[in-house]
Formats: C-alpha cells, sequence, structure tokens
C-alpha cells in the first residue's frame, strides 16, 4: 500500500443545467470590468454561462482557501468541474460519446495504451486522463496527448503519468460517472499518491438581483476514490 503524502485535493462540482436557467433571468456577480469582457468575447449563451461559472466559482474558492492554491478547471455539456490543489494539477471532465472518441484513438493514443483502450469505456477514459496530465504538465494539448501514458489503470489507483518516455511526478485517477469520466491529476512523490479527494457541490442562487454560486452541502469525501492500489 502507497503512503498518502501527495497533494491535498478539493474537487468542486456544479451541474450546468441549473446555471442556465438561473443565467437566462439575472446577470452573473461579477466585478463589472470582468463580466463585461466575458460578454464581449462571448455571444449570449451556452459559452458564455459557463465562463462565468468558472470564474464565479474560482473567485468563491479562492476566498475560501489558506494560501495560494492551484486551481484547474474543465466542463462538458453538462457539469464544470474545478479542481484546487497545493500543487499543479489538472482536471478533465468528458461526455462525448465513446464511440466518437474511439474513432480517432490513434490521434491521441500510441502503443503503450492498447491494453487500456481495449476495455469498455477505454477510449472515453484515456482522453479525460491525458487531458487532465497534459493541463497539470502546463501545455494543454500542445503536450501531445499521444505521448503521455500510464503506469497502471488510471480507473483502478492513481497511476503514475509519463510524458515522452520520461517521468512526470504526477499520478492520475479517473472516474466513470456515468455518461462521462472525470480525471484528476495532481503532483505526487515516489511511493505517495494523493490523500482523500474532498468534494463539494456548488448551485447558483440569487444575490441581490445577481446569480452567484453558493456551496450546496457540507464538504465530504469523494467515496469512489481509493488510495491504495
Amino acid at each position: 500500500m502507497e503512503t498518502t503524502t501527495g497533494a491535498d485535493l478539493h474537487l468542486h462540482l456544479v451541474e450546468l443545467s441549473a446555471v442556465h436557467t438561473a443565467a437566462a433571468h439575472l446577470p452573473a456577480a461579477l466585478p463589472e470590468p470582468e463580466r463585461a469582457a466575458l460578454h464581449r468575447r462571448y455571444a449570449p449563451g451556452r459559452r458564455r454561462t459557463q465562463a462565468e461559472t468558472s470564474r464565479l466559482l474560482a473567485h468563491a474558492v479562492r476566498r475560501r482557501a489558506t494560501g495560494r492554491p492551484h486551481l484547474n478547471v474543465s466542463h462538458d455539456s453538462g457539469l464544470l468541474a474545478l479542481l484546487q490543489s497545493t500543487g499543479p494539477c489538472g482536471v478533465d471532465v468528458e461526455d462525448a460519446p465513446e464511440g466518437e472518441l474511439r474513432e480517432v484513438a490513434d490521434r491521441y493514443c500510441g502503443d503503450a495504451d492498447a491494453r487500456l483502450l481495449a476495455r469498455p469505456g477505454g477510449a472515453r477514459l484515456l482522453w479525460a486522463a491525458k487531458e487532465s496530465v497534459a493541463k497539470a504538465l502546463g501545455h494543454g494539448l500542445r503536450a501531445g496527448l499521444a505521448t503521455i501514458h500510464f503506469t497502471d489503470h488510471p480507473g483502478l489507483t492513481w497511476a503514475e503519468a509519463t510524458w515522452r518516455g520520461a517521468p512526470t511526478g504526477l499520478r492520475t485517477r479517473t472516474l466513470d460517472l456515468g455518461g462521462r469520466h472525470l480525471a484528476l491529476t495532481a503532483p505526487s512523490a515516489p511511493g505517495t499518491a494523493p490523500g482523500a479527494v474532498r468534494l463539494s457541490r456548488w448551485t447558483p442562487g440569487d444575490g441581490d438581483g445577481r446569480w452567484t454560486l453558493r456551496p450546496s452541502s457540507s464538504t465530504a469525501e469523494l467515496p469512489e476514490i481509493s488510495t491504495s492500489d
């Protein structure tokens, strides 16, 4: 069993369907210059609301945090996830159909991924896992997802990630949430894995005529993630 002295992780989730409803009736509770910049960048609609949600959640998390946490954000069509860590981190949430990702798997998978790719749901698992590593590395898709691999199955344990054949000092864990995969990547010293992942869910609410985000329940641990092999 590995020790759990890796990064301290806190996962924040927002269901976007409720956010889109709130945003249809109220402006976002962002500083006016920031809100105006987003309105110039995005036309009214889902992408603007997703961007506003990301900003609001990041502001709320930073206000509650001690020190200067590392934050990383991802969203798909229905869920927004923000990972808060004591070190560089990456998160990806993906609801693209497994079949569509499997059709283009040769673009982001190599021979070293064959065992994982052959498993049910393997294409979406690998996409989410690799993208979370690329984000933690600070390169995004420029890292070349086909050059990122794992020493173990990230759906079963915190798997060590390699990039271009070299260790990254990062470990990745994926969750199948039913219709989507969620992947978390965080730094971890040799022989260690990240500890328990804290979980908070947020919902939109009315704050003086503007919509904002509030924690919907007390913080809990993410039970699906184990720190042992």
